[in-house]
């Protein structure tokens, strides 16, 4: 096999071994949120669903509750209880007819908002969603890169 195909495979292997590995390691914020508000006793509970290889160093580090657009508490923490979904359960002072903001924030980067009761929030318009935007990138820059040092090779036979 010649030199130039053996480079060839090496550079596609680290290509995908970099694509790869960077999807295990990059932050993420929280995947999903649910909120459930017991009127009745005033309980919230916020059941957070937030995928972890180690609770200890990948966590939801914090968790701040809006009622009607006014701060009400903000719980800091410095794990999650679960690798995977875990709940929270919250006293909340309310009118009836109140708004409640939770946000769950991702100590690495990245946070999640859910709203109950009154008009949700619209949804931003135009942007891709998460990291789809940076895969993207990285994708299309990745088939060129091929692409390009196929040519190179075909040029060189």
């Amino acid at each position: 096999m010649p030199k130039k195909k053996i480079y060839y495979f090496i550079s596609v292997f680290f290509i995908v071994f970099l694509t790869i590995a960077g999807v295990n390691v990059r932050a993420h914020p929280p995947d999903d949120m649910n909120l459930l508000f017991n009127s009745n006793t005033n309980t919230l509970t916020v059941t957070i669903t937030h995928g972890v290889p180690d609770n200890a160093t990948h966590f939801v580090a914090s968790v701040e509750v809006l009622v009607n657009g006014s701060f009400d508490f903000f719980y800091p923490y410095s794990s999650q209880p679960d690798l995977l979904v875990f709940v929270y359960e919250y006293l909340v002072v309310t009118n009836d007819g109140s708004t409640i903001q939770v946000t769950a924030t991702c100590n690495i980067g990245g946070f999640i908002t859910r709203t109950l009761g009154g008009t949700p929030p619209a949804p931003n318009g135009g942007e891709i969603p998460g990291y789809m935007g940076l895969y993207l990138v990285l994708v299309v820059s990745v088939i060129t890169l091929l692409t390009l040092i196929r040519k190179k090779l075909k040029r060189h036979k």
